[in-house]
């Protein structure tokens, strides 16, 4: 049927604002994971150091060696476990900073779906008025028609 306008959603603009921040919410989130994924590779790395350092100094107390030179490898060793520490420190607070973002990115994802559901609702009523629109105007053919057909 031609005379029927198309399906407009009225709240679409609000349905692509909605989108937008949960998208923007859900790339913070991702921004996130990868800082605590770095970060987690980076205690890796001071831990592998760690030991190392740890092997060293054992292998230089078996012999003869200069006392500075296990009083740095301790000094570097005591500065290896304090930025272990910090590394930990900022992976807690990643990992709260994860579990807040989730919420966030649900709660964003529960407002966009609202008005996405009531979009495919309203399209589905306007779809129902259409067929009906559709079926009276083949009725009122098929009517008068009929009623012009001579006997």
């Amino acid at each position: 049927m031609t005379g029927m306008k198309r399906f407009v959603f009225a709240l679409e603009t609000l349905l692509r604002y909605r989108q937008n921040l949960e998208e923007k919410e859900r790339n913070e989130l991702s921004r996130l994971f990868f800082r605590h994924h770095r970060e987690k590779q980076n205690l890796d790395s001071l831990q592998s150091r760690h030991g190392e350092a740890m092997m060293e100094l054992t292998q230089q107390r078996t012999g003869e060696v200069d006392p500075r030179v296990i009083e740095w490898s301790c000094l570097y060793l005591n500065r290896l476990e304090f930025e272990m520490e910090e590394c930990r420190k900022r992976i807690r607070q990643l990992e709260k900073e994860i579990e807040s973002q989730k919420k966030i990115v649900i709660e964003a994802t529960k407002k966009t779906k609202i008005i996405d559901t009531l979009k495919s609702h309203k399209r589905r009523d306007y779809l129902a008025a259409f067929d009906k629109a559709e079926q009276k105007a083949v009725d009122e053919f098929v009517v008068t028609r009929f009623a012009h057909r001579d006997p």
